[in-house]
């Protein structure tokens, strides 16, 4: 039974990773205008930060959710009660929609910032970065649900070619500088140079199963590239027999694999402020513009083939007839299907992001900005937009409060703070904070405040020391605002 040994390695992967990698992978956008965190030119190069300098501390993390499918959108609710896809009652017409056309898509991120800084240099700021990221994007297709819907019908082709893998981790050096053009215009740049630690992705060409009376027809044909620490071992024919994780690495092998510089990468991040007015101003940035090469611990694998299936006979009083008939179809498997290895170089690409914003301050401390935020995967992107309102009663904390709606999505609450204890900097943003509540009943027991319309949930918190939180010093910008303003 190799030959099914295979498929186990090949497919338990991506419906792992289906089924937990629901991160998503941006900053959130209550961010964007919240002047007083440094980490605002994170988003767009461009902007300045108040302070005249920073240290991000290493408690700063951020972490994104994105699933293409809600609570609601899997347990479909009719009165009071919630119906699974297994039960009679369930609409699959609204989970396809919900789904799409081809495939859902799921995505993830977890960021650490190891350390951070930047200080003003005259007109221009200048900001440094080290940081740790785990991305994960996956997608399901959507003939995957119809076998609970339909099961295995007569002459009917499930295409599983939309089924997908990219999961990395990377460590990132910021290199960000921002200058004035000119009295309105100010540009910047963030230039990433990124070392891969660990990767999968997978280009699955044809992945289809055909049913009849008579047989099934299965036909495979793609390749999984991984940068791992693992051993493969092949058989005489060159196929693949064995793929195992190596869990006898030392300290020093985890230090020189996850703090060191192979598996080079670079990425840009490009960003523009215009002030029309002292009160209005627009701004744009295109952000994680690169990709990441790998060329070490590569161990990958290629499929292709073709199979048809007519059953298995065996005899119901024979025990060991049954474990007999399943060998017999692993080696027809194994003649049919072709599983090769392979140590390619390979690349992944990050996930680009457009920005377009536009703030006007109706007083010294009081904002209100719009944001649009396009973000760009293969043939797909999504599409969000942010109004918010963005508040600094006193010198020492500050709030942003906003509405996030989506293209053929939800629309979530997202707020923010930042609070001043001295130089000591706090600040915590969430975007799509669910609005709606609902109980859950399954079989008799409610669930209560469950976010049924809940999609992705974005946080990012930590701590920084500032110098000069006002800004040009000796000359507070507040300050200076309100008496212009007089």
């Amino acid at each position: 039974m190799k030959s099914i040994s295979y498929l186990y390695y090949l497919l338990l992967p991506l419906l792992l990773l289906g089924a937990s990698a629901s991160l998503r992978a941006q900053d959130p956008m209550a961010l964007y205008f919240m002047e007083t965190v440094p980490q605002t030119s994170r988003i767009n190069p461009a902007f300045q930060p108040r302070a005249n300098g920073f240290v991000s501390l290493p408690a700063s993390v951020g972490v994104d959710f994105r699933s293409g499918l809600s609570v609601k959108d899997i347990f479909q609710k009719h009165g009071d009660r919630w119906y699974l896809p297994i039960e009679r009652q369930y609409d699959y017409k609204k989970l396809y929609k919900s789904i799409g056309r081809k495939a859902t898509m799921i995505n993830a991120r977890v960021e650490w910032d190891l350390l951070g800084f930047g200080f003003r240099t005259g007109k221009g700021y200048v900001t440094f970065g080290v940081s740790e990221h785990v991305v994960g994007v996956s997608s399901l297709p959507s003939d995957l649900f119809k076998i609970s819907e339909t099961g295995f019908p007569d002459n009917t082709r499930l295409d599983f070619s939309p089924m997908r893998i990219h999961a990395m981790a990377y460590k990132q050096i910021l290199i960000g500088y921002s200058h004035p053009i000119n009295e309105k215009l100010t540009i910047g740049v963030n230039l990433k140079p990124l070392f891969g630690q660990v990767a999968a992705t997978t280009k699955i060409r044809t992945f289809s199963i055909k049913t009849g009376l008579n047989e099934w027809s299965v036909e495979v044909e793609g390749d999984a590239y991984t940068s791992l620490p693992a051993t493969m071992t092949e058989d005489e024919d060159g196929d693949l027999k064995e793929f195992e994780f190596q869990d006898d690495l030392e300290t020093a092998d985890y230090i020189s694999k996850y703090a060191g510089f192979s598996n080079p990468g670079f990425a840009v991040d490009l960003g523009a402020v215009y002030a029309f007015t002292e009160r209005l101003s627009v701004s744009a940035a295109l952000n994680n513009l690169g990709f990441i090469s790998w060329k070490q611990d590569l161990n990958g694998v290629s499929f292709r083939g073709q199979y048809a299936f007519k059953g298995i006979e065996y005899n119901t009083a024979d025990d060991d007839d049954i474990d007999n008939a399943w060998e017999a179809l692993g080696d027809s498997l194994k003649n049919v299907i072709y599983f090769g290895t392979q140590h390619k170089k390979f690349k992944t690409a990050l996930t680009p992001s457009l920005y377009l914003g536009a703030s006007y301050r109706l007083t010294p401390a009081i904002s209100v900005g719009l944001l649009s935020r396009s973000v760009f995967w293969k043939k797909a992107f999504h599409q969000s937009f942010n109004l918010s309102l963005n508040l600094q009663p006193y010198s020492f904390v500050s709030f942003n409060i906003g509405i996030n709606t989506q293209i053929k999505g939800n629309t979530y609450f997202g707020t923010g703070f930042s609070l001043f204890l001295g130089p000591l900097q706090f600040y915590l943003i969430s975007d799509y904070l669910p609005i709606r509540y609902s109980t859950l009943t399954l079989d008799g027991d409610k669930i209560p405040f469950v976010p049924e319309r809940q999609k992705e949930i974005t946080i990012r918190t930590g701590l920084n020391l500032v110098f000069g939180k006002h800004g040009y010093v000796n000359s507070a910008m507040l300050e200076k605002r309100a008496n212009q303003w007089k």
